[in-house]
């Protein structure tokens, strides 16, 4: 009886310390290397260079938060609907994708404070009956859209009554559009204008932001309080110190002067 007290003793003591254990390697911040996941397919946010390395104002943002938080960064190219899985799975320690902040998408992880201000503009077939995001919630528009983006979610929560049509590529979901085969894609105003210009013939691009909406957030697993507080410092502090300024420059300075011929503000 004795020798089996002191078995169950031991095996409680091994599960307290291996729990322990559990719960510090969970902390990001205790790790050497933040891995970042991103879908490099996102010019001149997430996208690669001619030697196929990263590059782009996000991935210039993920090195200065690893400098920020004295941690070597590496980034994981990652599809865009396998993004939030890869997280919650563990094998990205968080995502700085273009990724807007949704009610559905908190449910499943936490977000930053918002890094940018962007919001979600309309591409439009040039004949479609649609003039307003108002006109969207209609059984005879089709929105078209990349799967797994705010564009697709926007629709099913705003827009139930339309036919939507989810596809994987975002080129695949514009060129729907521009051939008259979908009335709508939903992105955000740099993507709309751009496909704009590639297809202004047969294309409209309806600048009105829609409703409900917040800016890009990095996200990460749930509770983890303390990496969500030094990076909504981080952002705080990149706001001030230049970092913001410097990744503008090198990265969207054609861009800033493009929205400010549409006479829109710019959103990061």
């Amino acid at each position: 009886m004795k020798n089996n007290y002191l078995f169950i003793l031991l095996i409680v003591v091994i599960l307290v310390i291996a729990g322990c254990s559990t719960s510090e390697s969970d902390n990001i911040l205790d790790k050497e290397k933040l891995v970042v996941g991103m879908e490099l397919k996102y010019p001149p946010f997430e996208t690669k260079d001619e030697n196929g390395e990263p590059i782009g104002a996000s991935v210039d943002l993920a090195y200065a938060l690893g400098d920020y938080l004295d941690m070597d960064v590496e980034i994981s190219d990652t599809p865009y609907p396998s993004l939030i899985p890869s997280l919650m799975s563990g094998e990205i320690d968080v995502i700085i994708s273009s990724m807007t902040i949704t009610p559905k998408r908190a449910e499943k992880v936490d977000f930053s404070d918002p890094y940018t201000t962007s919001q979600l503009m309309l591409l439009v077939y040039k004949d479609s009956k649609v003039k307003s995001y108002k006109d969207l919630n209609d059984p005879e528009v089709t929105i078209v859209s990349k799967t797994g983006t705010i564009g697709a979610l926007w629709a099913q929560d705003n827009a139930p009554d339309a036919t939507t049509v989810n596809v994987d590529e975002e080129a695949t979901a514009v060129l729907e559009v521009a051939q008259g085969k979908g009335d709508v894609f939903i992105y955000d105003p740099l993507s709309i204008i751009r496909h704009h210009e590639n297809y202004p013939d047969t294309t409209r691009a309806i600048l009105e932001p829609l409703p409900n909406t917040q800016g890009w957030g990095v996200a990460m697993q749930k509770d983890q309080d303390e990496l969500r507080e030094e990076i909504n410092n981080f952002l705080k502090e990149a706001k001030e110190d230049g970092t913001y300024d410097d990744i503008r420059e090198k990265h969207l300075k054609d861009k800033i002067e493009e929205f400010k011929s549409y006479e829109l503000d710019f959103f990061f």
